[in-house]
């Protein structure tokens, strides 16, 4: 390997550059010209023409040398390749990037805040425009009835109803008990225990046995519509069925819309018996109240108005939850990564939505006396 051999003329105004200018001898060129110095502002001349390799470790050399220090030095007898390879190095932007500021904590917090309450509209027109195509397409199959799916409707009625038999029985009966066991606590004191069967009834009627069936829907049935779908969306099949004419809407989403309308307020009756059944178990031990008399005084506690209030909702839950997870599965964009992503807002979404239905259901069932 040639050395880099560096010759400063006498009247230390010229520097002649002999070798190769590259990586190998970048730092012991570095040393060198760094060590010039001048007394005034004339400038120092670097002769190139004896350069035998010049890289970009050299080019980065020589840019530097001209435009990072104080001196002023001026490059002569550049050959062709050389030239070439340090204008291309002199014309690009070398500067340092900017340190992006790091914004504290409740900045971030904030932010993300305004992002998510920016979102809101744009999340409710999709939806809303989601839900008006589905009663556009419902009614459109109403008016001909050869075009319900059956097999689909019920397929989906057992893989939603009929599967879930047991979690939700399960669920309704540990809840009351759970009621039941905290209501007499705080009654037994105030020596109104009795009171502890109306308690369970008309919550079990009203709200618990509806709102937990649902809540369990929209995780276990509602998830699994946007995964279904939007793992389809990742295979293509969508996109096929489309290709051949059929519209994935009235394939996709009309029979799993139908069959969770179906299977929810039945699910929901069964939150309901098996609510009262858990809570006459815990009435029996800890009120000591027989069965017929706690099924006495739960039909005088409860009407037929409190179980209405509960299987009205039903049917709409069902509704903005087969929306909602059948939705989020058709923005699938096309990755696994995606489909995970979608199926984690299906069910924050839609359990956030029930929630909210419930609270108006009871502020305008109260407002009409229900």
């Amino acid at each position: 390997m040639s050395h880099l051999q560096l010759r400063i003329e006498q009247n230390d105004r010229q520097v002649r550059i002999q070798g190769p200018l590259d990586l190998h001898h970048f730092q012991q060129a570095k040393e060198i010209l760094q060590q010039m110095n001048v007394s005034d502002n004339k400038a120092i001349i670097i002769d190139l023409s004896e350069v035998t390799r010049l890289d970009t470790a050299g080019a980065f050399l020589l840019h530097n040398l001209c435009n990072a220090t104080k001196q002023q030095f001026k490059l002569e007898n550049f050959n062709p390749e050389h030239k070439a390879l340090f204008d291309l190095i002199n014309g690009m932007n070398l500067a340092s990037p900017p340190i992006k500021k790091r914004l504290s904590s409740w900045a971030r917090t904030v932010m993300r805040i305004g992002k998510a309450t920016m979102a809101i509209w744009p999340a409710t027109y999709e939806l809303v425009s989601f839900m008006g195509r589905s009663w556009l397409m419902l009614v459109k199959a109403l008016k001909r009835p050869t075009s319900f799916r059956f097999a689909s409707i019920t397929h989906h009625v057992e893989a939603i109803g009929i599967d879930a038999i047991l979690i939700i029985s399960l669920i309704a009966f540990v809840i009351s008990i759970v009621l039941a066991y905290q209501g007499q606590v705080q009654l037994k004191p105030l020596g109104m225990k009795q009171y502890t069967v109306d308690l369970i009834a008309i919550s079990v009627l009203r709200e618990m046995g509806v709102l937990l069936t649902a809540i369990m829907i929209a995780g276990r049935s509602g998830s699994a519509f946007t995964a279904e779908i939007g793992a389809m969306k990742v295979r293509q099949e969508v996109d096929a069925l489309r290709s051949i004419g059929f519209d994935p809407f009235e394939l996709l989403v009309l029979p799993r819309l139908i069959a969770l309308v179906i299977a929810l307020p039945l699910l929901t009756l069964l939150a309901d018996i098996m609510g009262l059944f858990g809570g006459a178990m815990i009435s029996l031990s800890l009120i000591d109240m027989a069965l017929p008399e706690y099924l006495e005084r739960a039909r005088h506690a409860v009407t037929w108005k409190d179980f209405l209030v509960g299987m009205i909702k039903a049917p709409v839950f069902a509704f903005v939850i087969a929306q909602v997870g059948c939705m989020h599965g058709l923005k699938v964009s096309g990755s696994s990564e995606s489909v995970g992503k979608e199926t984690t807002i299906s069910v924050v979404k839609s359990i956030f939505l029930v929630l909210i239905l419930d609270g108006l259901f009871s502020i305008y069932f109260q407002k009409v006396g229900l």
